[in-house]
């Protein structure tokens, strides 16, 4: 009897310490995100929102943001989250960068990543941006392609890098294809206004443009709305913007950032993060151009194989591009 009763405090005592070990391997990765608008802006905040969200299903991990933080904010919201033990902190634009940089310093053993910056320090500190002239330059081809009066609007919400780069690059991808093609871009210096995309675009096809390209979050709705009341061409841009008008809209330049935050998280999780500043396009899946849905049979044939051409040649490098 006090033989069996030995032997059970033994298996106690045994099962005790197996289920200790199971909860410390078990123990969530804590990532934080902060974003610098709204996660309802169906745009740039909202698209990190749904990678984060998807990062914390799809691996099981602790997922926390915050919204809409002011730039007074940012280092107290990357130093509060380090001080929570968040293992990994992700600033959603470049403008986070100098925050991130003077915090990752005091928290050494924190990871922080900033998307579409251009710092880094060891050992914790990383940027991850888009090419962004990749998707702008396939839209421009697409364009150059799809014009019949061989003149193309293009609008962005501010004139500003990763802006600038998306459409110059689409205006040299229109004239890969159609060189005596006219482009015009504008910049509207809003992200939100419906009715100020609209109206720059109404503006642009009364002056002759049959395509219409939009690189500014909700701005870029109103600007489909006109190319549909206008029976023109439009390309979204950033999201896949198909279901916005499918008669309109012919295809999206992506860039993906909930695929952009996910290769964050996942290098993390595969201990494959490490400071430095990583270029990510076409070729790592995060950008490139939407499904034709209903236009694959509208579309001649040699559109579609000429852009998919085009694509190919950015992903072995054969074409290339600088703003310099």
């Amino acid at each position: 009897m006090k033989k069996s009763l030995v032997i059970l405090l033994t298996i106690v005592m045994m099962l005790s310490i197996f289920s200790l070990g199971v909860l410390g391997a078990d123990e969530s990765t804590k990532v934080g995100v902060l974003l610098p608008g709204n996660i309802n802006d169906s745009g740039w905040n909202a698209s990190v929102y749904e990678g984060l969200m998807t990062a914390g299903e799809k691996y099981d991990i602790k997922v926390n943001y915050m919204e809409s933080v002011a730039q007074s904010d940012f280092e107290e919201a990357f130093r509060n989250y380090a001080v929570m033990d968040y293992d990994l902190v992700i600033g959603h634009g470049y403008q986070f960068q100098k925050a991130a940089k003077k915090v990752a310093e005091s928290y050494p053993e924190t990871y922080f990543a900033i998307l579409n910056g251009s710092t880094s320090m060891e050992p914790n500190l990383a940027s991850y941006q888009f090419t962004n002239w990749q998707p702008g330059y396939l839209s421009g081809v697409l364009a150059g392609l799809i014009t019949e009066n061989d003149h193309i609007g293009a609008i962005g919400g501010q004139e500003i890098p990763v802006i600038s780069d998306a459409l110059e690059a689409f205006k040299d991808g229109v004239h890969r294809v159609n060189p005596e093609a006219k482009v015009v871009i504008t910049y509207v210096d809003t992200w939100s206004d419906v009715a100020k995309g609209k109206e720059t675009a109404s503006a642009m096809i009364e002056n002759g443009a049959d395509v219409v390209v939009t690189n500014a979050n909700a701005v870029g709705l109103g600007s489909i709305e006109a190319c549909k009341e206008a029976g023109v061409y439009a390309i979204g841009f950033v999201n896949d913007q198909h279901d916005v008008a499918p008669d309109t809209v012919v295809a999206s330049g992506i860039q993906s950032n909930q695929k952009l935050v996910l290769r964050v998280i996942e290098d993390y999780l595969n201990d494959e993060f490490s400071a430095g500043i990583y270029n990510l396009g076409i070729a790592e899946g995060v950008e490139g151009l939407s499904p034709f849905y209903n236009w694959e049979d509208k579309l001649p044939e040699e559109v579609i194989n000429k852009v998919n051409e085009v694509e190919q040649k950015i992903i072995e490098g054969e074409i290339t591009w600088s703003s310099e």
